[in-house]
């Protein structure tokens, strides 16, 4: 009985239950967000979270006309690399979500 609260440590009790789904469509949309729904690498978490929303208040309160101004082709590499980045956090915490959740 003592070894099975030996492997049990803070890390996975905290992500223990939590729905990797939720935790890796979190981490699509805004960067971080799934870390910190997990409760695991919360300092990166917070960091991708912060840089998220500041990006995302960026381009929204932009006039239209600034956003047009570059090239057509500059934005969709902008828009595929920040959907690269968000599958990579996604999948991260997914298989992160999953590890924890085995308690052995």
């Amino acid at each position: 009985m003592l070894e099975v609260y030996k492997s049990v440590s803070l890390k996975n009790v905290m992500a223990y239950g939590k729905s990797a789904f939720l935790a890796a469509l979190l981490n699509f949309f805004v960067w971080g967000a799934g870390y910190l729904y997990i409760g695991h690498r919360m300092l990166l978490g917070a960091g991708l979270t912060a840089i998220s929303i500041l990006n995302m208040t960026i381009l929204l309160s932009l006039p239209e006309s600034v956003l047009m101004m570059g090239s057509e082709l500059f934005s969709m590499w902008l828009s595929f690399i920040w959907i690269a980045l968000g599958l990579l956090f996604a999948e991260d915490v997914y298989r992160e979500t999953n590890e924890m959740n085995k308690v052995e």
